[in-house]
């Protein structure tokens, strides 16, 4: 009896160990380990924009400017705004409607500081005869942003346009400010 105890024993062993071997022979896709998973691309994608008022004695403008952007790194954000426009200049009773794209890379330095580039062009009748075309700036610079909320961020520019044009509507510096969510 003590003989038929043990050889069941030893076949009980036999059988655990090689359960244990079959175990580690599985393919991944039949035992799936967990792996260490980093933000997905919808978590670094952000959006904003912010919206132009400035009216003046000769000058009148009212813009739209839509923002999404992308955290290529940590401290790395490229996107682009998609910019609308309208302008009129009371004194020469003119007014014209512009349509834009700005690319933009910007480079977190220090707790919400950070450095900026944009390349806009904006599309227009920049000259009143109906001839509409394009005109183009560049803008480096920097600013601030502050966290707003749970997800959201709020950002204020000081920019300086390189590219000097008889007809950019933007005299240096340039300030803007705007709102976000996914910061």
């Amino acid at each position: 009896m003590k003989k038929i105890g043990i050889v069941l024993l030893m076949l009980f062993l036999a059988s655990y160990t090689y359960a244990q071997d079959d175990y580690a022979r599985t393919s991944p896709a039949q035992n799936p380990k967990p792996k260490a998973q980093g933000p997905s691309f919808t978590d670094k994608l952000f959006f904003g924009g912010g919206v132009e008022l400035n009216f003046g004695n000769d000058v009148t403008v009212l813009g739209l400017l839509p923002m999404v952007g992308y955290r290529a790194t940590e401290r790395l954000q490229i996107g682009a705004m998609i910019t609308y426009r309208y302008i009129e200049y009371k004194n020469l009773n003119y007014s014209a409607n512009f349509w834009g794209l700005a690319p933009f890379s910007r480079y977190l330095i220090y707790r919400g500081l950070f450095a900026h580039v944009e390349y806009e062009t904006l599309y227009g009748d920049w000259n009143g005869n109906d001839n509409p075309f394009f005109v183009n700036s560049f803008f480096v610079g920097g600013g601030y942003m502050i966290p707003v909320g749970r997800n959201g961020f709020a950002s204020v520019y000081l920019l300086y346009n390189v590219i000097d044009s008889e007809y950019s509507i933007y005299s240096n510096p340039v300030i803007r400010i705007n709102f976000g969510l996914g910061f």
